[in-house]
């Protein structure tokens, strides 16, 4: 079976998260993604640890692509990239605005050259309105949006997410917009531009918190790992120094943490005889149940809660989630062969198609590793590339 998005051209000059992690997630279902970057690369690549110009960060996000440096601030370079934009379906950037149109390469312009296009620009606060323009990056969506105030221990400050939610969530939707794109193109035959950005990414993903908000004025308060409305819900100890997560909103649930851990007295408490009164004597109810936890070893208490068909999980470090069977079933991590590094894991696909599955096909490409391959397919002559080359508008 081919690829679901074989013979779909994606461009990515976008930098860091959202936009080319949204690239990304095309490219594993087939697309074929073209990451297009400055002489310096992307921003990512300085990011946290690195062999030589291949971060982490930047490894993380970037498979299934192949590299093209260009220098778009030469002519040169930019009369290359339309080129490439007249054989592409989507582009995806996160260039602002004021640096689109000193570039070149707005959306109006890209038009001149492919009026079919689909082009999604990603930003911070939106490409026009108050905030328009201006710089951000994932936590001050967090910040902006609410998201960061009800993150935190109960008397504790406001937290951000530890891994970058507003970005891993505006990326989501750039896969989203470019189907929806690319749908409306094969009905109604136009292309159009797309307009994404991280705080309307972090308001769409509190459906519960918007929706309470707006029927009563509830602001949802801080409360950690527990939970505002139910109880037991939260985090303990056991005796080996790890953590399980449980979760309990019915007396179902709570019936069997009761019997898991063999305290079927719990049940008949009246102080816990309901979700409300849970609730009220939660601080009794979490102690007794981290006594508990506290006699058994992580591995133990599991076998016994998941016996019991009690909703827990032990917290892992990514060293413990990636030896999790579960997690080895769903493929979620994949090896590659990277240019540099030779064997790499990545992370596997989300997206389980079951008659046209995606695939992990391209390890992240080193800095400008397809410019000859890729200036090739474009009949670019060996002459012009060393010209190119000579002048800096290649790597």
């Amino acid at each position: 079976m081919a690829l679901p998005l074989q013979g779909i051209r994606v461009l990515d000059i976008a930098s860091m998260l959202a936009g080319p992690y949204g690239a990304t997630m095309l490219g594993d279902m087939g697309a074929d993604v073209i990451k297009i970057e400055p002489p310096y690369g992307d921003e990512s690549r300085a990011i946290g640890p690195k062999v030589e110009n291949d971060s982490g960060f930047y490894v993380g996000i970037n498979r299934n692509k192949r590299g093209l440096v260009l220098d778009l601030t030469q002519p040169e370079g930019k009369a290359l990239y339309f080129r490439l934009v007249r054989t592409a379906d989507i582009i995806v950037d996160n260039l602002r605005p004021q640096a689109k149109a000193k570039l070149g390469v707005t959306y109006e312009e890209t038009c001149k050259y492919n009026d079919k296009i689909i082009c999604i620009s990603v930003s911070a606060f939106g490409q026009d309105g108050p905030y328009g323009g201006r710089p951000g990056i994932d936590p001050l969506a967090q910040a902006l949006t609410g998201f960061m105030s009800v993150t935190g221990e109960r008397d504790g400050k406001p937290l951000k997410a530890g891994p970058a939610i507003a970005d891993a969530t505006c990326a989501n939707l750039v896969a989203f917009a470019a189907m929806v794109g690319l749908w409306t193109r094969e009905q109604q035959g136009i292309g159009q531009q797309i307009e994404l950005c991280l705080m309307d990414g972090l308001i769409h993903v509190q459906p519960s918190q918007v929706g309470q908000f707006f029927l009563s004025q509830y602001i949802q308060p801080r409360v950690g790992n527990a939970s505002p409305f139910y109880a037991p819900y939260g985090t303990f100890r056991c005796k080996d120094g790890r953590d399980i997560q449980i979760a309990s909103f019915n007396n179902k649930f709570f019936h069997n943490i009761c019997r898991a851990i063999e305290r079927e007295d719990l049940m008949a408490d009246p102080r816990f005889e309901t979700g409300e009164l849970r609730l009220q004597h939660e601080a009794a109810l979490n102690a007794a149940l981290q006594a508990e936890f506290a006699k058994r070893d992580v591995d133990d208490m599991m076998q016994r809660l998941s016996a019991a068909d009690v909703m827990a999980a032990p917290v892992n470090t990514l060293h413990e989630t990636f030896a999790d069977p579960q997690v080895r079933h769903n493929n979620m991590a994949v090896e590659v062969d990277h240019a540099r590094i030779g064997p790499l894991k990545v992370s596997g696909i989300p997206a389980k198609l079951k008659k046209t599955p995606g695939a992990v096909r391209l390890a992240p490409p080193t800095l400008g590793q397809h410019t000859w391959e890729i200036l090739q397919e474009m009949g670019v002559s060996g002459d012009e590339v060393e010209q190119l080359k000579h002048k800096g508008v290649i790597k």
